[in-house]
């Protein structure tokens, strides 16, 4: 049995708040599949390459079983459990975000990706875990709990998939942009510019090998510039 446009459920509310987590829909959960249900059904089908009918038959939620759609909250074993599941979480919930955020840039999606893995993996990976949705997890990345230098008590200081440090970037942390995942890619990239860009006027772009300069860029993005510079 499908579900399809004019049918009127809880099940199809479920549905409609799955696609609203995956980002296919936005709006609210009202369980009448009509029109713009059918469109984000179409809209999942096609990314994930199945049959795009606009009906969510067994093929499709299948598939969204496998992303987590869990509509009678039975209990599953944790998705993540390695480098692997972790990097595919990337792909699937990130993928598109990140190949935006690179474009007309010398950064690859690898790299990114491979940054917020580093960054963050841990904590999305704990959070996808016990059943947060993705929107709930965007606004949990928060990191990099200490008390630093001047400060009077523990507080964060990086934020959202990439870690942006909010010394560095106070604006942009104060701003709220860390909680939408695409300005934060953006962002990032931004930032690993203003490290290549320091690093090149210190001459280590001539001194190291290309993947060696690449990997001093990634290490100022990590730990600052000054440091790798030393």
């Amino acid at each position: 049995m499908a579900l399809q446009k004019g049918d009127k459920s809880t099940l199809v509310k479920k549905w409609q708040q799955f696609l609203i987590d995956q980002q296919f829909i936005s709006g609210n959960a009202d369980g009448n599949f009509g029109k713009k249900t059918e469109d984000a059904t179409k809209a999942f089908q096609q990314f994930y390459k199945l049959q795009a009918d606009g009906k969510a038959g067994s093929v499709t939620l299948g598939k969204a079983y496998e992303l987590g759609f869990n509509p009678d909250k039975e209990i599953t074993s944790n998705k993540v459990r390695n480098d692997k599941d972790m990097m595919q979480w990337i792909k699937i919930n990130l993928g598109e975000i990140i190949k935006e955020a690179v474009k007309n840039s010398i950064y690859t999606a690898d790299w990114l990706a491979g940054m917020g893995a580093r960054e963050t993996g841990f904590l999305f990976a704990k959070y996808y875990n016990q059943g947060f949705s993705y929107n709930d997890i965007c606004l949990k990345m928060k990191g990099d709990y200490c008390k630093r230098q001047g400060e009077k008590e523990k507080q964060y200081h990086g934020f959202g998939f990439w870690q942006i440090d909010t010394g560095s970037y106070p604006v942009f942390i104060n701003a709220g942009d860390w909680q939408d995942p695409l300005k934060t890619a953006i962002k990032a990239v931004n930032v690993l510019e203003e490290k290549r860009k320091y690093l090149i006027q210190k001459g280590w772009d001539k001194k190291l090998s290309a993947i060696l300069f690449e990997r001093a860029i990634t290490a100022a993005y990590n730990c600052g510039q000054g440091n790798v510079n030393k």
